[in-house]
């Protein structure tokens, strides 16, 4: 019994001193580690890349880092295919004044590459250091809209309510999918005869607070299909021209649903990083996903599909808006 307490007695003392040592050390070991985050539009020929490297600071709190973790310098391709290549330029874009860091802002870019669909990219970047850092990525399946499922215009129906629903429906081979969607009103504000175009985005529904109408956005999708009801556009179309008695200036021109889909690596980086999986659960550990060879970061790529509905210029003149299509006569 005297061994154990003298055991007991000799296991605290250590674990005392060790909780003493001002030199204990919370990080360990620091090793640099590099970053490239580069996530290619489908849409257009303008991509962006950035590069950074991790950073120890002296204390923990994370914003007393004063030096800029841009890694300036770096050489960074990227192919489609075998035959079709382009190199990055770099930049610098100045910071606001009140930014932590005092030097521009490094960035990397080409204006000449847009992926064509169904096709391999790859990536490398090479550090002043001779660091290299590789990924691979593959455009996502083509999304094939399902026009008989989808509403052409808007309300589906002349006689509607405001709990009937506008549908979408489309079509993908890939699997495991990820959607961002996007639904808006396109239209023009007439002022002092020059004619403005605007864009409102209509939310998945408003939740009511006091006064206000709060916007719910749509979380991304993993199914092919996409509802909203009347109630919700009419409470956009009305927000509009709040406050504004001339509604005759505003040209309504059609809805617009953007549908950005997401390649495997994209949809994987979601898939891993959602907080919850419903209203009722919390994610409490963060997830660290990358797909750069040799160091971290996403390389990644999203492809955007268009679907236009009209809306009825029976509804438009509800508001006392002007049509601005033939569509929905």
């Amino acid at each position: 019994m005297k061994k154990f307490f003298y055991f007991l007695f000799i296991l605290s003392f250590g674990i005392c001193i060790l909780s003493c040592d001002e030199s204990f050390d919370p990080y360990g070991t620091f090793m640099d580690k590099y970053v490239l985050n580069c996530i290619i539009r489908g849409d257009t020929t303008f991509q962006t890349a950035t590069v950074t490297q991790d950073y120890q600071v002296l204390n923990l709190e994370p914003l007393s880092n004063s030096k800029d973790p841009n890694i300036y310098g770096t050489i960074i391709r990227i192919w489609n295919g075998n035959d079709k290549v382009a190199k990055m330029r770099d930049t610098t874009i100045q910071r606001q004044a009140n930014d932590l860091y005092k030097t521009p802002y490094a960035l990397y870019y080409t204006n000449n590459f847009q992926p064509e669909s169904q096709s391999e990219l790859q990536i490398e970047a090479i550090l002043p250091n001779g660091k290299r850092l590789t990924s691979v990525t593959n455009t996502p399946s083509a999304v094939n809209m399902i026009y008989k499922e989808c509403d052409l215009l808007i309300p589906a129906v002349l006689s509607t309510g405001s709990n009937d629903l506008i549908h979408y429906a489309w079509h993908s081979d890939q699997q495991n999918p990820v959607y961002i969607i996007r639904l808006s009103i396109n239209y023009f504000k007439n002022e002092n005869l020059n004619k403005i175009k605007k864009t409102m985005v209509i939310p998945l529904n408003y939740l009511q607070y006091n006064n206000s109408y709060l916007p719910n956005y749509a979380k991304p999708l993993n199914t092919g299909s996409y509802k909203v009801d009347m109630a919700t556009i009419t409470r956009a179309m009305q927000l509009i021209s709040e406050g504004d008695p001339d509604k005759a200036s505003y040209e309504i021109m059609g809805c617009v649903l953007e549908i950005l889909s997401l390649d495997q690596n994209l949809s994987s980086y979601y898939n891993s990083t959602t907080r919850s999986n419903d209203l009722f659960s919390v994610k409490l550990n963060e997830t660290d996903y990358s797909n750069i060879q040799g160091g971290y970061g996403i390389f990644g790529v999203y492809m955007k599909t268009y679907f236009v509905s009209y809306f009825r210029h029976q509804y438009l003149q509800t508001f006392g808006y002007t049509p601005g299509s033939d569509e929905g006569r």
